[in-house]
């Protein structure tokens, strides 16, 4: 049997409650305390109670003036990390942000490397407080400072290893899961039911946008879609937009392309799977992430997605079957025609795209993330005492 691990885990935010990354934090410190192991977390922001397995090192702010704030993070952490040999008691030190030195780094943010040229102006590389991310990033990703990395996508390691020569075989592709007793498919019924429950039209083709961050997924993109439609379609499509984001820009806008009707924000939900099956597809033009647990959960729902293949998550689709994918969210004459090709389906096409979005994620699961996560983190304990 198996020791308990030690483990410490690094992560500016822990907070539960919220989606995407922190999603994966709460599933990793849940699963491995259940386990027996032991997690200290090591955080500004704390948004949980610790238990018997689980303890929180506050990281305190630095009082020196910095421009970045992500590389006086990590300062801040590696200080408290070397005092009274706090390092050494640890079996792994696991971090899900960037810094160094660690023993496994779980890539959960966009490599700033690749979202700069895209997010940012070209005198962006100017600025301090990218350089500090940038600077801060080449150095994580070295086999000196870091063991081991995890990737959520081989779209995620080809950039890795194209940026930073990290080599292949110190990269580990392990997707994330997904809760299927939350996310699974609906019958005819129960997608009229939930258009009931959220008051949407039945009788309307709705293209289902969730994001936090609207500009960065692409909302902007997915009107100019919805308005590139044929004049008979697009009166009967609606897209519904899901997420705390400002809407204000957007309304806007879809007024210019005259499609304001055409376009309905509900806000920050936590009852996703009533949008899901009452969708009828995912539009998400993602600009660039490193996975998507949007496309995941909407897969699981039997919701067929259109994406760009700037995300890790396109990996998941089998064009034509369960959706798909353009190269860029700049593309939206394609996204526009691959989203008429859909809607002008007859339902019982639309229903085998649903079934094939279901089919093709079912061996995502939480359990099999945990697992493979569990036997890295011991081999990486049996190499650091070959390494002894």
């Amino acid at each position: 049997m198996k020791k308990n691990l030690k483990i410490a885990l690094i992560r500016k935010k822990y907070l539960p409650d919220k989606g995407g990354a922190e999603k994966t934090a709460a599933r990793f410190v849940e699963n491995f305390t259940a386990n027996g192991h032991n997690v200290s977390l090591f955080s500004e922001i704390f948004g949980a109670a610790e238990t018997d397995n689980l303890k929180w090192f506050k990281v305190p702010k630095s009082t020196k003036p910095s421009f970045c704030r992500t590389a006086a993070f990590h300062r801040q952490t590696q200080k408290l990390l070397s005092q009274n040999n706090l390092r050494d008691s640890f079996d792994i030190v696991y971090s899900m942000c960037r810094t160094y030195p660690v023993d496994i780094f779980r890539v959960t943010e966009q490599l700033h490397s690749k979202w700069l040229p895209i997010g940012y102006s070209s005198l962006a590389r100017f600025n301090p407080r990218h350089r500090g991310i940038l600077k801060l990033e080449k150095k994580s990703f070295t086999t000196k400072q870091t063991k081991i990395v995890v990737a959520s996508s081989k779209f995620i390691k080809r950039q890795i290893i194209e940026d930073f020569d990290y080599p292949a075989e110190n990269i580990r592709v392990i997707y994330n899961g997904m809760n299927h007793d939350k996310f699974y498919p609906a019958s005819a019924d129960d997608k009229i039911e939930a258009r009931k429950k959220i008051n949407i039209d039945p009788q309307r083709n709705i293209c289902l946008f969730c994001a936090g961050n609207f500009k960065i997924k692409g909302l902007a993109e997915a009107i100019e879609v919805i308005a590139s439609l044929k004049e008979k379609l697009r009166n009967n499509t609606l897209l519904l937009v899901v997420g705390g984001d400002k809407a204000a820009p957007f309304i806007k806008l879809a007024e210019e392309y005259g499609i304001a009707k055409n376009i309905v924000f509900a806000g920050a939900q936590k009852n996703m799977r009533d949008y899901y099956i009452a969708s009828d597809i995912l539009l998400y033009p993602s600009r660039y992430e490193t996975f998507s647990n949007v496309c995941l959960e909407s897969l699981g729902c039997g919701l067929p997605v259109i994406t760009t293949r700037q995300i890790g998550a396109y990996e998941l689709i089998d064009e034509a079957v369960n959706g798909f994918s353009v190269n860029t969210s700049d593309n939206v004459d394609e996204m526009s025609h691959f989203l008429s090709v859909f809607l002008e389906l007859p339902q019982g096409d639309r229903h085998n795209f649903a079934l094939a979005a279901a089919a093709s994620v079912k061996d995502f699961t939480w359990e099999k993330h945990i697992k493979q996560l569990e036997a890295l983190f011991y081999e990486v304990v049996e190499l650091k005492k070959q390494e002894k």
